[in-house]
């Protein structure tokens, strides 16, 4: 087909819900008019059957009626109103079978057209229903995978929080040590007492020589 498919029929057709709904649509017109769907499914060759019975009909009619004349020419009564009377009264039994053979035949065709309608409206009942729990299927399948995905994305969060907070206390972590290293050295030297030189002591030193 030129140009592809129609991106929107494609996903309306693609949706479960959707059809899902259409097929119960389907269903709820059928039942609510079956005349319309039986109709709908007529045999498209019953008229033929019905033809093709008249015909057999009308055939034994022409075989009855030159029965007919034969008996009524072997009794010296051709063309009589006996042969008349008998022909009339084949005639109309005739006729009358005929009728009864084609209301037969279309209440036989439509009764299998109204059976066809329901089981088409069963099956579309059942694809609805189908369609509806893909629906469902679908929907818990992307809530499980989203649950996942989610976890898996808060795992790398808890993880990168985790690093970054080492990264951030490194500096501090190693002062401390060091400072704890230098809290633990022994004085070698002993204790030196150191003293700062005043006014006094400048004189004193001046004295002195």
């Amino acid at each position: 087909m030129a140009g592809g498919a129609n991106p929107a029929m494609t996903q309306a057709v693609a949706n479960p819900f959707q059809r899902a709904s259409a097929a119960n649509q389907m269903a709820l017109q059928t039942y609510a008019n079956p005349g319309a769907a039986a109709a709908n499914m007529m045999n498209p060759y019953q008229q033929q059957v019905v033809d093709a019975t008249i015909r057999d009909v009308g055939n034994a009619a022409q075989m009855g009626l030159n029965q007919i004349g034969s008996q009524a020419q072997s009794a010296g009564a051709f063309g009589g109103s006996r042969q008349a009377i008998a022909e009339a009264e084949a005639l109309k039994g005739f006729n009358q079978q005929a009728l009864d053979q084609v209301s037969r035949l279309n209440q036989q065709g439509y009764n299998q057209a109204m059976n066809n309608a329901f089981t088409a409206a069963s099956g579309l009942q059942g694809a609805g229903q189908q369609a509806f729990g893909m629906g469902q299927d679908i929907q818990r399948n992307q809530l499980v995978q989203g649950a996942m995905q989610q976890d898996a994305m808060q795992r790398l969060i808890d993880a990168g929080k985790t690093q970054y907070a080492g990264y951030a206390g490194q500096p501090q972590a190693g002062l401390n040590t060091m400072m704890s290293g230098l809290t633990g050295m022994p004085n070698m030297g002993g204790s030196t007492a150191y003293q700062t030189p005043g006014l006094l002591n400048y004189l004193q030193a001046a004295a002195s020589f």
